[in-house]
């Protein structure tokens, strides 16, 4: 039994910040019912590096599954109808269109409001909905530029460097789909709706609030050093160090505590160094550690320092997760079917709920698949549905 088993999500969505948001929100019970347009959501056909799972676009099988699919063209009398009736009886709905593009289909939040006074009415654009910047449209790279995340990424005297995920539609699609359990949990409590905003711009300034904090207090700058450390204000041993084999990210320990596990005499004069010394001989100590490191293999430098209490990991590629004894342990690699047959392996569910806990119930979903099955729910014949697709109003 999932947390929101009795709750219905309407799922206007496309892409990652808004599939991913109600992606969660299905794994927690939801019935999410995916709204997409004739041909389908943009993801279907969106290859990575040109390359599909059977014929079908990975980001769309990673961020749909839970759900059921309703292929309906929304500019036709009947399509509208069709999704009115849906709307009319949710719980949540959730649409990340550009501002102006649901008033003029007619789901705006006051228009929807009326027809349903208790719906969480969830709205996912780049900036906002009004504002100076509210109009232009935005992707994942222009966040981390506006607000500062690619100039302190990356080492001092390279380009502004972006993060090698798409962070900010992460974060904002974990953010969206709190708020929206956040809404809920109102609504339970009061009986009354509300509409929930949530800006990709917003999210990127939310997730650096260490950073941002430290700035403007302080008038200090986030400047990079000259080799891999694992952030702009910290000092080493906080970075990437080249291995006899390969690469091995070491955690902020205390430098001496390193120095000893790896028999580093020479570190010890820092060792009464304050912070601001021990910052400015950042690159200086990487140097150090790293003539020693690179000629270790990375097992034998992990397990030398893990043994000895320091934070160390060998840097590894993606495709080596479902190999890891903890993400096997945690189960955060699964088999899911897919919509063509057979199976592909995706990411599971975060974190663990003691009474209800969130499940894979349904693989991502072909395209209007069940378009039959939702209309017959809300009362549509099998002659009726005939009737809609003949006119092109579903598919």
């Amino acid at each position: 039994m999932g947390v929101l088993d009795d709750t219905t999500v309407v799922d206007f969505t496309q892409l990652m910040a808004g599939g991913w948001t109600t992606q969660k929100l299905g794994d927690m019970g939801a019935d999410v019912i995916k709204i997409e347009r004739p041909g389908g959501d943009v993801q279907r056909q969106m290859g990575y590096q040109g390359k599909f799972i059977d014929g079908e676009g990975i980001g769309f099988l990673a961020m749909n599954r839970n759900k059921r699919s309703v292929a309906v063209d929304l500019k036709t009398d009947e399509g509208h109808e069709v999704a009115r009736r849906l709307v009319e009886e949710a719980d949540v709905m959730v649409q990340n269109y550009r501002p102006g593009v649901m008033e003029r289909l007619g789901f705006d939040y006051e228009t929807v409001a009326e027809l349903n006074p208790g719906i969480v009415y969830v709205s996912v654009s780049a900036y906002g909905s009004d504002g100076p910047y509210a109009e232009r449209p935005g992707q994942d790279l222009l966040y981390q530029a506006a607000t500062g995340l690619a100039s302190y990424t990356g080492r001092a005297g390279e380009p502004p460097t972006p993060a090698g995920t798409v962070v900010v539609d992460e974060h904002t699609a974990t953010l969206a789909a709190l708020r929206t359990m956040e809404a809920l949990y109102h609504r339970l409590k009061t009986g009354e709706g509300q509409k929930v905003e949530m800006s990709l711009f917003d999210a990127a300034i939310d997730m650096q609030v260490n950073e941002i904090t430290f700035t403007v207090n302080t008038d200090s700058h986030l400047d990079r050093g000259e080799k891999t450390h694992g952030h702009p204000y910290l000092s080493a041993p906080y970075g990437i160090f080249e291995a006899a084999d390969g690469y091995v990210a070491i955690g902020y320990s205390p430098l001496p505590q390193v120095a000893d596990a790896l028999g580093l005499d020479e570190l010890h004069e820092y060792d009464d160094a304050d912070q601001p010394t021990l910052f400015e001989e950042r690159d200086h100590v990487h140097d150090v550690i790293e003539a020693h490191t690179s000629e270790v293999p990375c097992e034998e430098l992990v397990d030398t320092l893990v043994e000895a209490d320091v934070q160390a990991a060998t840097v590894e590629p993606p495709e080596a997760v479902p190999d890891h004894p903890q993400a096997q342990h945690n189960g955060m690699i699964v088999d899911v079917d897919h919509p063509r047959g057979g199976s592909f392996e995706t990411t599971g569910i975060p974190g663990r709920l003691s009474e209800t806990d969130g499940e894979i119930r349904r693989r991502p979903p072909a395209l209007a698949e069940h378009t039959d099955e939702v209309l017959a729910e809300l009362g549509y014949s099998d002659e009726e549905i005939g009737d809609l697709r003949e006119r092109g109003a579903v598919e």
